[in-house]
C-alpha cells in the first residue's frame, strides 16, 4: 500500500471525502446551469447527456454520503471526535 495514503488519518479521510461531496454538489449546480443553455439552444442529444450524467454523480453523491454519515458515526466508531489529534 502506498505509504502516503495508509499515513492518513481516519478523520482526515473522512474530511476529504467531505470536500469531494461539496465538489460533486457544485458541479451538479453548473451541470443544471448548462442544461438550461443546452434547452434554450434546442440541443437535445447534449440535454439527453447531461441528464444521464447529473443522475450518475447524484447517485454517488448519496452513496458517499450514506457511506460517511455510517462510518462517521461515534457509536460504531468509537472515535472521539472532539479530541483529534494535532
Amino acid at each position: 500500500m502506498n505509504q502516503t495514503v495508509s499515513s492518513i488519518r481516519l478523520e482526515d479521510r473522512f474530511d476529504i471525502l467531505h470536500e469531494i461531496i461539496r465538489d460533486y454538489r457544485m458541479q451538479l449546480a453548473r451541470m443544471e446551469a448548462e442544461v438550461v443553455e443546452l434547452f434554450a439552444g434546442n440541443h437535445l442529444s447534449a440535454i439527453s447527456e447531461r441528464i444521464q450524467e447529473k443522475q450518475r454523480i447524484t447517485d454517488l453523491v448519496e452513496k458517499l454520503e450514506k457511506f460517511v454519515a455510517y462510518w462517521e458515526s461515534v457509536e460504531l466508531t468509537g472515535i472521539d471526535h472532539e479530541h483529534k489529534r494535532g
